[in-house]
């Protein structure tokens, strides 16, 4: 197992930012409060790994989705393989893709308190006010979804308090935005806020076989409503409506690798999804308050793909006219019916020092795969049904000195049907939970050790029990029976941190050393045969152990009354422990079992930093320049292929006017060439089927300008 140098942990543990803002007082400061923790929390007194992006962070940058700032944030990494980045990995740890079998996430996403895990194309963040990255198990807070951290986004709150807004944006690519915020107060018990946003664009691909540039392009429609209202004294309820339609393409891969495709079916990549929430609180009780969270959301998920990625077509001998004699035409499209219903009773003290809750979740994933050489549509029913007891007790030994326990026990029972007749059921109990305990020797320096553990569920392996009896994976047949299903993992995680915040708040630092196992780890797989046609099937098996440790840092310090600087850097070792693949022998074109265990985990780059100065250049005009790095990192645990070291210039200029912003923004300047997901096989009958590492790559130069009318 690999250590760091002492000198370089000393350095590190000399860098961090609890917080990723633009705030420009102390005062400002303690107001960010951390929307995602069971009991009020400040993000300056919290004693947990949290990374909190505010509105003017999330905005300098001409971001318009959660895939566009992550780069900032630590020790988190994200996989592609669709239009937009929708799985999430923290530490080192999360799913990568999603194709015929259910999906449990590791990490897990929440806008407004609504679940979008695995569906996070809807993560758009106009009218965002704030962004959470919870680091390491939150197995008391949200359980099964959370075992590797957790995503939270934050609407603007409604009333007048709040600013309108009308945005008109254009960049590069075809990028266009048009959108609009508003809100204000109904009477004095009742006020409201609704944002709308359309996204369009090219995206970054061109197809040269149809001559278009936009069949990877964007098209999103985001609609979020809320209405608080004061129904008495002791009595508030809230309500939450979402909407979003996403209408995008996908032709991310190319036979040529790089931006040009020739795909004569181009993809799609599309999310409709109608949520609604109600929160409701009553603070009547003498000993406690009460609060009952209940939410439904249904989407339709549409993705698929020209799987030959190329064009052709075959004659009536079933010869072929295309790219090649030897290519094939095929496409893979998957449609999903997705509903879920939460609900959430808590009761919280009136001291706000405990927390014991209720928790259910009911979905229901329905699939249809249209698949060419399919004889008929594979169709699939996934329900799932979890509830779970939870609480939280924070002790004060001290005036500085403070104790937080928490516990979550989850049942998490998966009934699972396909038309291949397939049928399995999972019932597994799990608990997670945490101790904590946190000094704070002064005003400005706090320390804390953290002890956690989160789960996820386990699942069957529809897709793997459907081959068994495939004529053209004959020879997987015991390797695909013996992963018919997969068990629970549990994540360790033990964490220490330190926070600085100087008085004068010209020094804002964390540091944070963290150490985790995970037992029982679930792993992505893939089996693949290309003697007759392309066949991939991918499957979830568990190992024994792996580990992930590092150290995560950052510093915001205000080097002048105009120029504030910005640094971070994070470490990140992973190791697996016990791992089998298949592999083909060169020699006697056999496939034979090989032992990877001791490599670094999927997805997990050794190293991630950023570098940045905000420079207030006259009264009105705000210059921002930052560097985002991350280390080479392994796509998959099928094959050793690596996305590159990757280093991303981004700068941005804003005006701001009484009732105008003007921001001209520009992300990888340099135009750099950097891989988000990886595939190894072979693909391209030009050259005999030569497997390769085929990747879709992350944006370009990319560069826009935004107008804010503020009113």
């Amino acid at each position: 197992m690999k250590t760091y140098a002492p000198s370089l942990i000393v350095v590190s543990l000399a860098m961090a930012l609890p917080v990723i803002a633009d705030e420009n007082s102390k005062k400002e400061i303690e107001k960010i409060v951390v929307k995602g923790e069971l009991l009020p929390t400040s993000a300056k007194n919290a004693a947990n790994s949290i990374d909190v992006i505010n509105k003017a962070a999330l905005e300098k940058s001409g971001a318009d989705h959660i895939q566009d700032v992550l780069q900032q944030v630590g020790n988190i990494n994200y996989s592609s393989g669709s239009s937009r980045a929708r799985f999430f990995q923290i530490r080192g740890i999360g799913e990568r893709s999603q194709f015929v079998d259910p999906v449990n996430p590791s990490v897990g996403v929440a806008i407004d308190r609504i679940d979008y895990s695995e569906i996070a194309n809807a993560a758009t963040l106009f009218d965002i006010d704030q962004v959470e990255v919870f680091k390491g198990p939150q197995g008391t807070s949200v359980g099964a979804n959370a075992m590797a951290g957790f995503i939270n986004l934050a609407s603007t709150e409604t009333g007048s308090g709040q600013e309108g807004k009308v945005r008109v944006s254009m960049g590069n690519y075809g990028f266009q935005q048009l959108a609009a915020a508003y809100g204000g107060d109904i009477n004095n018990k009742a006020e409201y806020r609704v944002s709308v946003n359309k996204v369009d664009g090219d995206g970054y691909i061109e197809n040269t076989y149809l001559g278009r540039k936009d069949t990877n392009g964007i098209d999103e429609l985001s609609v979020r409503a809320m209405l608080d209202v004061e129904m008495s004294q002791e009595w508030t309820m809230k309500a939450v409506l979402h909407k979003f339609d996403i209408n995008n393409g996908y032709d991310s891969f190319s036979l040529d690798l790089n931006r040009t495709t020739l795909s004569d079916e181009p993809g799609f990549d599309r999310q409709d999804t109608t949520a609604i929430a109600l929160t409701n609180k009553y603070q009547g009780f003498s000993f406690a308050d009460a609060e009952l969270f209940i939410s439904h959301s249904n989407s339709d998920l549409d993705y698929g793909f020209d799987e030959d990625w190329a064009y052709g077509q075959y004659n009536d001998d079933w010869s072929f006219t295309g790219i090649h004699p030897d290519g094939y035409s095929s496409t893979d499209y998957y449609f999903r019916k997705r509903t879920a219903d939460q609900l959430d009773l808590r009761l919280t003290s009136k001291d706000k020092d405990w927390v014991v809750g209720l928790y259910n979740q009911q979905k229901n994933a329905d699939l249809t795969r249209q698949y060419t050489w399919n004889d008929s549509d594979f169709l699939s029913d996934y329900d799932v049904a979890n509830i779970a007891l939870y609480g939280e007790k924070r002790f004060a030994l001290s005036d500085s000195i403070n104790i937080t326990a928490g516990l979550r026990v989850e049942n998490y029972q998966g009934d699972y049907a396909d038309s291949n007749g397939t049928v399995s059921s999972t019932d597994d109990t799990m608990w997670g939970g945490h101790f904590t305990a946190s000094k704070q020797y002064d005003d400005a320096f706090l320390a804390y050790f953290r002890v956690s553990q989160g789960f996820k569920a386990g699942g069957v392996n529809g897709e793997a029990l459907s081959k068994l009896n495939d004529a053209n994976l004959q020879q997987f047949y015991f390797e695909l029976r013996e992963h018919a299903s997969f068990k629970p993992e549990t994540l360790t995680n033990v964490e220490l941190g330190l926070k600085y915040n100087s008085n004068d708040n010209k020094l804002n630092a964390v540091a944070t050393l963290f150490y985790s196992t995970r037992d029982d780890m679930q792993i992505k797989q893939w089996l693949t045969d290309n003697s007759v046609v392309p066949v991939f099937v991918g499957y979830l098996s568990n190992v024994p152990t792996g580990s992930n440790y590092g150290v995560e840092t950052s510093v915001n310090y205000k080097l002048t009354k105009s120029i504030k600087v910005f640094a971070g850097l994070s470490l990140l070792e992973t190791e697996i422990d016990n791992i089998d693949r298949l592999e083909e022998d060169p020699v006697t074109g056999e496939d034979v079992s090989v032992n990877i265990s001791g490599r670094e985990q999927a997805h997990a780059p050794k190293y991630q930093f950023n570098l940045g100065a905000d420079w207030q250049l006259t009264d009105n005009i705000i210059a921002n320049v930052s560097f985002t790095g991350k280390d080479e990192f392994y796509y998959s645990y099928s094959h050793d292929e690596t996305a590159d070291s990757v280093v991303l210039a981004n700068a941005s200029l804003t005006y701001k006017g009484d009732v105008i912003d003007v921001t001209l923004w520009g992300r990888n300047l340099t135009d750099e060439e950097y891989g988000v997901r990886g595939f190894y096989f072979g693909n391209d009958p030009r050259d005999g089927w030569v497997a390769k590492n085929y990747e879709q790559f992350g944006e370009p130069r990319v560069i826009g300008i935004r107008l804010d009318y503020l009113f």
